[in-house]
């Protein structure tokens, strides 16, 4: 059973074990989009990964950074939005019933927007938490190759130019050696725009041509102002039945909101997410997909592509005949991530996902959800065995298979860097991304 389908099949059970969390009958938490909690994807168990006549030496994994704050204007939108709409629900004769129950009013009424504008965007501690449990599970796996001693010579470490990455670093180390040694680690100055960790933010094209254009004429523009989306918000205003209709855009902050809420707190439930149906947020999440497929996913061949300056760090790192450094381990964000994940070929569907072929994308590959939660992670590690040298691929801490190697866990080394040697030798990335015009 692949990695999706397992996921699929524990979110089936979850209301049974999360039960004081579930309102409805279905697990809300896991249609959030990139605001997913990431214990709700992680594999976590701390069970060591090994195979027979084979010893694991060197690791390269980069890391989403770990639940964060929202951004400022999620935040205005926020504190703007939600009140007003939390007294139109509060002031509503006809709750409680079917649609808002009783226990839903109570945490209406203790619900108080928390946020603040210089916290934007910064760790939380459920964050700093995803990053310390990250690290010592991997170091329970590969043992041989996480050491719990420090050493500037074993370790490389880099975060981009981000309170959240910067601390998502720390968190992780700490989890590797202790809070005490964590704060003598050697971080290098971060970069404005990391061209490893941000390659995206130097490529012209990209930037100026797919990006740009996706935002105004997108798929998820057509999406939002179709069919499905329409017909959405008019079953919630006439389900809620409140004194004011409520718009898309009140509906999606409270979409954020819900996604944020879920995952900054383990035990409570955010009062917005009881609001939604299942169907309500097949579409919210089907939204989600659809923006960061055609930004950041399989949409254009250049979003993908330009992640080789990554893939040929991680090559290099891995088959270099040098010992050290073991691991390198890079902390950044969600765009990374994803066209690291569609550069390696993996979660592509058979067709494209579209405005209008919602219908057909129910058992998707490219979902959010599962792929870039907060805290993701894409890591690689690589052995010494006796019929050779074998690579490891982990989304998620769960062993992913890799196009070359179908097949198997270990893929032979050789197969590997003949299938990605690409990454290397045709990654032109000035040319590519237009930045040698003028």
């Amino acid at each position: 059973m692949n990695f999706q389908a397992v996921l699929l099949s524990y979110f089936a059970l979850a209301c049974v074990v999360l039960s004081e969390q579930c309102s409805k009958e279905y697990p809300f938490q896991y249609y959030l989009g990139t605001r997913t909690p990431y214990r709700l994807v992680s594999n976590s168990t701390f069970n060591k990964i090994k195979y027979e006549d084979c010893k694991a030496n060197k690791a390269w994994i980069v890391v989403r950074h770990g639940t964060r704050n929202p951004s400022t204007s999620n935040i205005e939108n926020i504190q703007k939005q939600l009140p007003k709409i939390q007294e139109l629900i509060l002031d509503n004769k006809n709750f409680p019933n079917d649609v808002v129950k009783n226990r839903d009013l109570d945490l209406f009424r203790k619900w108080k927007s928390k946020l603040d504008m210089k916290d934007e965007t910064k760790l939380t501690h459920e964050g700093e938490e995803e990053m310390l449990l990250l690290a010592e599970r991997m170091q329970n796996r590969f043992p041989d190759v996480f050491d719990d001693v420090y050493s500037n010579t074993t370790y490389k470490f880099k975060y981009t130019h981000s309170q959240r990455t910067k601390k998502s670093a720390f968190y992780f180390a700490a989890g590797l050696f202790g809070k005490h040694t964590a704060k003598d680690v050697s971080f290098p100055e971060p970069l404005k725009n990391d061209p490893i960790l941000r390659f995206y933010k130097l490529c012209k094209k990209w930037r100026n041509e797919i990006k740009s254009n996706e935002k105004v004429n997108g798929e998820y523009i057509k999406f939002t102002n179709g069919p499905y989306t329409t017909n959405m918000v008019k079953d919630f205003n006439q389900r809620l039945k409140l004194n004011k209709e409520l718009n898309f855009f009140d509906i999606y902050t409270m979409y954020v909101a819900c996604g944020f809420e879920t995952a900054w707190n383990k035990q409570s439930k955010s009062p917005w997410c009881s609001l939604f149906t299942k169907e309500d947020l097949l579409i919210l999440e089907y939204l989600e997909d659809l923006k960061y497929y055609w930004i950041d996913g399989y949409g254009h061949e250049l979003t993908y592509k330009q992640a080789c300056p990554a893939i040929g760090d991680m090559i290099n790192h891995l088959n270099s005949s040098e010992q050290f450094p073991k691991v390198v381990a890079y902390f950044t964000h969600s765009g990374t991530l994803l066209k690291l994940l569609a550069h390696l070929g993996l979660y592509k569907d058979t067709e494209p996902l579209t405005a209008d072929n919602f219908h057909k994308m129910n058992d998707r590959k490219w979902k959010t959800s599962l792929i870039d939660s907060f805290g993701t992670n894409l890591a690689f590690i690589t052995f010494n065995c006796n019929n050779g040298h074998k690579i490891l691929a982990l989304h998620q801490e769960n062993i992913v298979r890799l196009p070359p190697c179908a097949d198997t866990d270990l893929c032979d080394f050789n197969y590997f860097m003949d299938y990605y040697s690409g990454s290397i030798e045709s990654c032109d990335f000035n040319t590519m991304c237009d930045n040698t015009s003028t």
